[in-house]
């Protein structure tokens, strides 16, 4: 177990007793007679679960869920478009819960145009989600890119398909 998950689940800890601690909301339970109880109701506190907050995944999971997601493009174009803010926003949400996060975005393109065309393109590419993590609060220090331009393509094919799947900013930690 690493430090990260390690601070994870004493956060969680902490925090799921700190709510329990807090809680004000009292609930009366009826002492069974059998027990030698009186049939009085005695008064205990107990947290209801709806007051209970969610802490939230772990960050462990929510690298799981973006690993091998990408950010994919139009041709020739380097606009981060509308659908792609949720993915902007878990990788955001990871680097917060995990202070000392660093992150590379490769940039691709496809292999129509000249190889420095395509490494430009794969650069603007990579430079349009650095922005996009910037202005969701993520330190320019922290985040690094490279352009690969049409070197590594996910498909080898040469069709529409295939290109598009190659047009894209993968994500590395």
């Amino acid at each position: 177990m690493n430090v990260s998950n390690l601070k994870s689940i004493l956060l969680a800890i902490f925090l799921g007793a700190f709510l329990v601690g807090c809680s004000s909301e009292s609930v009366k339970e009826e002492m069974p007679e059998e027990f030698g109880q009186e049939s009085h109701l005695e008064e205990k506190e107990y947290v209801k679960e709806e007051n209970v907050e969610n802490v939230g995944p772990t960050a462990e999971e929510i690298l799981s869920s973006i690993e091998g997601k990408t950010v994919n493009f139009e041709f020739d174009q380097a606009e981060v478009q509308p659908y792609f803010n949720e993915l902007i926003k878990v990788n955001v949400n990871y680097m917060e819960l995990v202070e000392s996060a660093m992150i590379t975005l490769s940039g691709h393109a496809d292999e129509r145009g000249t190889p420095e065309y395509n490494l430009a393109l794969g650069e603007r590419r990579a430079n349009a989600v650095k922005n996009a993590l910037m202005v969701e609060g993520i330190s320019p220090e922290r985040i690094s890119i490279i352009s690969f331009g049409e070197e590594k393509p996910i498909d080898v094919d040469h069709n529409e398909a295939a290109w598009e799947k190659n047009r894209r900013v993968e994500f590395f930690y």
